[in-house]
């Protein structure tokens, strides 16, 4: 039982990983896309530096929401 618990944690933390890459992705070419139709060319390296130093962050572990949402519902 405990090796199915493994291999189901392992299983969700591949997708979870998946997805925060497809995500920065998405991320990363929305914010070329905007300079290309605001600027007329692509991100330079200092201004995708920005934009990486603003990305919001990976989707978080269940148990990070869960956390979250119990510390919220005792408010």
């Amino acid at each position: 039982m405990d090796d199915l618990k493994a291999r189901a944690a392992s299983a969700d933390q591949e997708r979870r990983e998946r997805l925060n890459k497809r995500l920065r992705a998405a991320f990363l070419e929305g914010a070329e896309e905007d300079s290309r139709r605001r600027l007329g060319r692509g991100l330079t390296a200092e201004e995708l530096e920005r934009i990486v130093w603003r990305y919001p962050g990976d989707v978080p572990e269940r148990r990070e929401l869960g956390l979250r949402g119990s510390s919220e519902a005792s408010n």
